[in-house]
């Protein structure tokens, strides 16, 4: 059971925000679920700052500006797994969903019935994109991160970095140690110093792939493998 969830609203009415907001709090309250929400009043302010730490967004279609479709496009340009759900007062523009991987719409105004129906489907969703949670001791604060959020894993002596979509944790461990203990098809050890998260590669070429927006060296030999399994990853997911 998921014990965090990290949420974006992107509605630009007031009423209908806070509608999706206090449902919010009550499933997660009745779930056991921490949760933090942070909402943006149209698209581009969306887009603005976007990076991947979203676990669930809620997206308005029909906004001023940079409307909830073209949002969502952008969105899958930079993400492709994020859990996306619009809502909407126009159920005809909802249905154009699957052009985005969208998982499901919720028609206004919001009612709770519907909405609980929708967040069961969506944190399944997360459950699954999640794998395992990574406890991480840094400077005596212990971290629930989720796999997913992790780009890829980094050592030098016996340091481990985790760079992250929430930054970069060192922690001391062996790098043969984290690869067992993360989800196998989603995780590739390309090098003895690198294991990337297959979920986050956006580009390989020549010696490099390109993760989370940095560059890792692939070991000679290791990228017909990595083709591979990022090929099976892409097949599954």
């Amino acid at each position: 059971m998921l014990s965090t969830l990290r949420v974006a609203i992107v509605e630009d009415e007031d009423a209908a925000a806070r509608d999706l907001e206090d449902c919010l709090t009550t499933y997660c309250a009745r779930q056991g679920i921490s949760c933090t929400a942070e909402r943006f009043r149209d698209g581009a302010a969306f887009l603005d700052q976007y990076a991947p730490r979203y676990d669930i967004i809620f997206m308005d279609i029909k906004m001023p500006g940079v409307d909830g479709m073209s949002a969502a496009r952008a969105l899958r340009r930079a993400d492709s797994v994020t859990t996306l759900i619009f809502v909407t007062s126009m159920v005809q523009y909802a249905v154009k969903g699957y052009e985005v991987d969208a998982l499901d719409f919720i028609v206004k105004p919001v009612q709770y019935f519907s909405f609980e129906m929708k967040m069961k489907r969506a944190v399944q969703a997360v459950s699954l994109k999640r794998g395992r949670e990574v406890l991480l001791s840094v400077g005596g604060v212990v971290r629930v991160l989720p796999s997913s959020a992790i780009y890829y894993v980094e050592v030098m002596n016996h340091d481990l970095t985790y760079h992250t979509s929430e930054g970069d944790f060192t922690v001391r461990g062996k790098l043969s140690a984290v690869e067992q203990e993360l989800p196998g098809e989603a995780f590739f050890r390309c090098s003895t110093s690198y294991l990337v998260n297959l979920q986050h590669v956006t580009q390989v070429e020549g010696e490099l792939v390109r993760v989370g927006g940095g560059d890792v060296r692939i070991s000679r030999g290791r990228k017909k493998a990595l083709m591979a399994a990022l090929a099976a990853y892409l097949g599954k997911h």
